[in-house]
């Protein structure tokens, strides 16, 4: 995504456009493609602005909801006049939120290319203002009747609310919730069809947070949960097996966290430890199951764990967005020391076909991390050719992948040179880079039949120890 942050108002931003056109003409008028272009230009933008009434407020961010969670796209300081703006363009219509750095001192706004929202910041509240587009403030009435809600279940001031008072009120708003969800109407069917959602999700997400939310029982003065027998007859209808069977849930900001609440509540009879294939199961949609996957690697604290968790329910992580995640992960909790389970990598070949180190399972594993334009990688690779030979036909592989921003040069390489062994395309943002902290390369790295290292900085091929080592390895 493209961003651009402002302090200024849009109309700067078109003066300029215009500026450089006349002085591109030389004095001449625009030409008509000129303003087109011009239009085109800024029609490509979306804007979030407003002001900051608030205390020791000197930020506000700019979170774009994604994958079903809120992921920081820029912050800007807050201006001496109060003021504060961006101007992004949205890769996708949908939902971004706009405030401070807790989650509960955010807003939705709903943007597409072209559109604007104002937001101001006041000491105690988000206020979207009347200077928006209409789908935001048709999204306004709906927070502003959902406030109160929002506040008995998140404000500090209401820590003597407990379930027991919270329910009643609960079950009186519902009522309000379905009018407003029945009135619904937009110009923009997808926007329309996205708030229906919007306002059945807020309504089920905050009916799941009121039982996690510890809140004080002034008779007692301590922490007050209700137990299921406490729940009014609407919790029986909030979970089925077939409910969940589209990604829609994702388009929240709280998705991931209404999804873990969700399968909570739908597993909390069974008498035996909750584990991640029970609650798939109650969730249908394969991009849904993938968050919760995702959600649980999270939680490793080992990276043995991590990929225990990864490997076992990989079917399920197939998008980019997934495999991002799952590098991010990878890189904090990875070590390759001595012993260590290796980590995993895919990477294609020169013809596009994925390969993987657990592709090699049973097999010693010598893995060569180079570049083309890396001469001392090249002076190696005669010495590599000839280990491979030599261990022709044995029990050991030789893998090498190319970390080449250019991947033509890459494959003009291998096919020129007639490149031995396993020839892969890691590219120059390549994880296994970051997995094993390499900062210089030719880097060679030798791992046993079981997937561990057995070094992370062997000796290069040129060096004779090299041979030796390979040579003492067992079972090859």
């Amino acid at each position: 995504m493209k961003l651009n942050v402002f302090i200024v108002i849009k109309e700067i931003f078109v003066l300029c456009i215009a500026l450089l056109f006349a002085a591109c003409g030389s004095g001449n008028k625009l030409h008509e493609h000129d303003n087109e272009l011009a239009k085109l230009s800024l029609d490509a933008f979306a804007e979030v602005k407003g002001q900051v009434h608030r205390e020791k407020m000197d930020e506000v961010g700019l979170y774009e909801v994604v994958d079903g969670a809120e992921t920081l796209i820029s912050k800007t300081r807050v201006g001496k006049n109060g003021w504060y703006g961006f101007a992004i363009e949205p890769a996708r219509p949908g939902f971004y939120t706009v405030g401070g750095e807790k989650t509960s001192e955010r807003i939705r706004v709903y943007l597409e290319a072209g559109d604007w929202a104002e937001v101001n910041i006041l000491e105690d509240t988000l206020v979207i203002t009347n200077r928006n587009t209409p789908e935001n403030l048709l999204l306004a009435r709906w927070e502003s009747i959902f406030e109160p809600v929002r506040r008995r279940v998140d404000h500090k001031d209401f820590i003597f609310f407990t379930y027991k008072e919270l329910f009643p009120y609960y079950m009186d708003f519902l009522p309000k919730a379905g009018v407003f969800k029945r009135e619904i109407r937009s110009e923009n069917p997808f926007f329309e069809e996205l708030l229906r959602q919007t306002v059945e999700y807020d309504v089920e997400y905050f009916a799941l947070r009121i039982l996690s939310a510890v809140k004080v029982d002034r008779a007692v003065m301590r922490g007050c949960r209700p137990e299921p027998g406490d729940y009014p007859d609407y919790y029986s209808t909030l979970v089925s097996k077939d409910k969940l069977n589209d990604s829609s849930l994702l388009r929240q900001p709280y998705g991931v966290d209404y999804l873990m609440s969700y399968t909570n509540l739908a597993l909390q009879k069974l008498n035996r430890k909750q584990t991640i294939v029970d609650q798939l199961e109650w969730v249908p949609c394969d991009l849904l199951k993938a968050e919760i996957v995702l959600k649980h690697a999270g939680w490793a604290k080992t990276y043995e764990k991590y990929d225990e968790i990864v490997t076992y329910f990989s079917k399920y992580l197939t998008t980019g967005s997934h495999h991002r995640r799952m590098d991010e992960l990878s890189a904090k909790l990875y070590v390759g020391n001595k012993g260590a389970k290796a980590a995993d990598f895919t990477y294609p070949d020169r013809n596009g076909k994925l390969v993987s180190l657990s592709d090699f399972k049973g097999k010693v594993v010598v893995v060569d991390i180079w570049a083309t334009w890396c001469g001392p990688c090249k002076a190696e690779l005669p010495y590599l050719k000839k280990l491979g030979k030599k261990f022709k036909g044995k029990n050991i592989y030789f893998v090498s992948i190319s970390i080449d921003a250019n991947k033509a040069a890459w494959i003009k390489m291998v096919q020129e040179d007639q490149l031995g062994g396993i020839q892969l395309h890691g590219g120059n943002k390549a994880q296994i880079a970051k997995d094993y902290d390499i900062r210089a390369i030719p880097r060679f790295i030798l791992l046993d039949k079981e997937g561990k290292v057995i070094s992370k900085e062997m000796t290069r091929p040129s060096d004779p120890v090299t041979e030796e080592t390979l040579d003492a390895l067992e079972g090859i």
